[in-house]
């Protein structure tokens, strides 16, 4: 290949250093050359020589087509400097196809073993023979060769290369150097060489032989129809085919001797055992393992997937964790009542001890767990605990990839951030009815991420997920109590279920630990022994992500939506009131009695409200409930309640504080409660309206004020300190006590 080479030699600034030589390679005034019958190949696709110009070649396509392309000089000094040209010089040449006549091989550097050994030969006898003749020692006759036998043969053997055959194999004497050939055979490969080159020294040795099967076509049918056989999933032996064949040709002869024909002829048990290897290889795994059995052992290995960027592609799916659990919970769901309980699966079952006769509350089980990782990083950015796969624990999962997961990792006491969260932009998933609901398809488009649908049954287009469950089962699984192990056979006479000890809140609390700390610290061989840590810090900086929705997209992509009356007082869902000027503007011009709202359980301090096609924000008339939960606010209420249940009336003022207490005494617990699917069904929704926050009414206590004209304050009506409704004297009367003091305010009232 013609490359300019470019030397620009200058004069450094400093004498002492001398000259710099700046190198740099140029293909601009590259030229290549065709023969007229040369087969010039273009990235695998093979062409003739039309003509040549100025400016390049003009290529006629080497098929039926007749197509002519052109390429500039350039172009082709470029495709061969990457090495995409292949030119098989004068291959179409008559010569040549004769030549191509004498062998199918006609690369001769790719020659191995014993074809590469007798051209060696060939050629060597015929170069040491031309020297003698060169030199007048040794004529081409007969005599002269068979005179000069033992000098050619000291001269071969003092440059024959030390090349033995293979093992096991015979040595043959057309592949020994030390046989000398006979004059006729010394003169036909000098001739061979002259007429064709080295290529002449080819031979068709290798295909001598009557290769055929000896058998008839009949005989080799009903031996094939036998042979078959070996492709059952009953997984038959050879030696069970052969007998099966014997008895098939005993059967045939049987019924050809009485009919007075010749009797076929039985094949030996190797002829058998032959054709049974010669079997497709992918067929005979397939049809006796099954597809995923072919699939794995025969499926091509390639460069795997080509990511670069965090959450460029992430993978989700589902496992069963390999531990049976205690279906309780000591911390946060002490909080739940017992419906809350069944639905999230945590409920008991009493049962007595035959030996102490004690009545116990055990029932083990096995979780579900929903995970993402992002490709590129190998780092989780997502889990969900389950009792079932379902659509919410998949659209939960979805949110919890685009949350920052400090929370949790605190909660645990972990010392490496969980701080992995952005919006992807692909997500591949498999044919899971979780994940092909409506619900989280439509989420995933709000979003704007892509999703991919991977084929069932095929794990290997979701093989970053598979690998990480498969190291779940091998290492985490292993150290927690209840390990279930893999399968039967591993399991052996374990029983988890007497072993199980672990609760929902143990299980959390391992499991979160487990990866913030092990596996994301671990190197990994995927990326070249780099911890998913360290290739998230490193790819992140270099490349970034997309930031997570803003709080209004969180509700309509992952809120809960449904119709509520509005009023002049606004909207009221779970017992908070959300009030707007657009909201009430809305509602004197339209008055459209019911609206859409979407509203979000991690944050009941504000809704979003479908006014005509546009979703408008609407806060909460409370500021403090921002950012706060729909359990902790439930929960709060529950308890500010249980103090005086008869009261329909409750004071905001007090429920912010239950509030802030239940934040502050399970904040630790409310946070690895926040890995475990919530139930906010219709069902419980109706429930908590109807139980808990039937006919109660929330009010903000009056502040004293100042009395006009009078030194000192205005204390509040004893209506508003109590919360009761009714006439003030009535209500003072029937909640004073024998000293006159209220028992439900703590305020005391004198007589004059």
């Amino acid at each position: 290949m013609a490359i300019a080479l470019i030397i620009a030699a200058s004069r450094s600034p400093d004498p002492m250093k001398g000259y710099t030589v700046d190198l740099s390679f140029s293909t601009a005034n590259a030229r290549y050359a065709f023969g007229q019958f040369d087969r010039v190949s273009i990235d695998n696709l093979p062409f003739q020589v039309e003509m040549e110009t100025e400016t390049g070649y003009l290529l006629r396509r080497d098929d039926a087509s007749g197509l002519c392309q052109q390429f500039t000089h350039e172009d082709l000094a470029r495709f061969g400097q990457q090495g995409r040209i292949r030119v098989e010089r004068d291959c179409f040449n008559p010569s040549a196809a004769h030549k191509r006549l004498m062998s199918s091989q006609t690369s001769i550097s790719a020659l191995t073993g014993r074809p590469g050994r007798r051209l060696a030969k060939k050629d060597l006898y015929c170069q040491v023979a031309l020297e003698l003749h060169a030199e007048g020692l040794m004529t081409f006759t007969d005599a002269s060769i068979k005179a000069n036998k033992a000098l050619l043969l000291d001269r071969v053997m003092d440059i024959a290369p030390d090349d033995l055959p293979e093992p096991g194999k015979k040595f043959r004497k057309s592949e020994n150097f030390a046989k000398v050939p006979s004059p006729r055979s010394l003169r036909r490969w000098l001739a061979e060489l002259n007429k064709f080159g080295l290529i002449g020294h080819l031979d068709r040795v290798s295909a001598r032989g009557n290769r055929g099967s000896r058998l008839s076509p009949s005989e080799y049918a009903l031996m094939m129809k036998g042979v078959r056989g070996y492709m059952s999933p009953d997984k038959p032996t050879i030696h069970a085919i052969v007998e099966d064949v014997k008895l098939s040709f005993a059967k045939e002869n049987a019924e050809r001797e009485a009919q007075g024909k010749l009797k076929m002829k039985v094949p030996s048990r190797e002829t058998i055992r032959l054709a049974v290897r010669g079997l497709d290889p992918f067929l005979v795994e397939l049809k006796r393992n099954g597809a995923a059995a072919a699939r794995k052992k025969f499926r091509p290995v390639t460069t795997g997937l080509s990511v670069t960027r965090p959450l460029e592609r992430v993978e989700i799916d589902e496992w069963t964790v390999d531990a049976q659990t205690l279906l309780e919970s000591t911390e946060i769901y002490g909080l739940f009542t017992d419906e809350e309980k069944h639905s999230l699966g945590l409920y008991f079952e009493e049962h007595e001890d035959p030996k102490t006769g004690k009545i116990k509350q055990k029932k083990t089980a096995r979780w579900t767990l929903s995970a993402a990782i992002c490709c590129a990083t190998r780092c989780i950015v997502g889990l969900v605990l389950s009792r079932t796969p379902n659509a919410e624990a998949a659209v939960q999962l979805l949110q919890m990839i685009t949350t920052d997961k400090g929370a949790w990792a605190d909660a645990v006491g972990a010392h490496t951030p969980w701080d992995m969260h952005g919006t992807p932009e692909l997500i591949v998933f498999d044919g899971g009815s979780a994940y092909k609901s409506l619900r989280f398809r439509t989420s995933s488009e709000d979003l704007g991420v892509m999703w991919e649908m991977a084929t069932n049954g095929v794990p290997e287009n979701r093989g970053t997920m598979e690998r990480f469950f498969g190291t779940c089962s091998g290492d985490f699984a292993s150290r927690v109590s209840g390990h279930t192990f893999r399968g039967i056979m591993e399991k052996g006479d374990a029983d988890p279920e007497k072993r199980a000890a672990l609760t929902l809140d143990d299980l959390t609390f391992a499991l979160i630990r487990w990866v913030v700390e092990i596996y994301h610290n671990t190197p990994h061989s995927g990326l070249d022994n780099e911890t998913p840590v360290q290739a998230w810090r490193r790819l992140n900086k270099l490349y970034g992500v997309t930031p997570p929705p803003d709080s209004e997209m969180m509700r309509i992509c992952f809120g809960q939506e449904r119709e509520y009356r509005l009023d002049k007082e606004g909207i009221t869902v779970l017992g908070v009131t959300y009030q707007s000027e657009i909201l009430q503007n809305h509602f004197r011009r339209k008055n459209p009695g019911t609206v859409k709202v979407r509203w979000h359980p991690k944050d009941v301090g504000a809704v979003s409200v479908l006014m005509g096609e546009e979703w408008c924000n609407v806060p909460s008339q409370d500021a403090s409930l921002q950012g706060v939960a729909a359990q902790t606010w439930l929960t709060a209420v529950r308890h500010v309640r249980a103090g005086n249940p008869e009261a329909d009336r409750l004071n905001n003022a007090v429920v912010r504080e239950a509030i802030l207490a239940i934040k502050a005494r399970n904040e630790v617990a409310m946070a690895k409660a926040g890995l475990n699917l919530e139930d906010w069904s219709e069902d419980r929704f109706k429930r908590e309206e109807k139980n808990i926050l039937a006919g109660v009414k929330f009010y903000e206590p009056k502040a004293p004020s100042k009395a006009k004209g009078e030194l000192g304050s205005e204390l509040p009506s004893v209506d508003d300190l109590n919360g009761e409704v009714g006439d003030s004297t009535d209500a003072q009367a029937g909640r004073k006590g024998r000293n006159g003091t209220s028992s439900a305010s703590g305020v005391t009232f004198e007589e004059e």
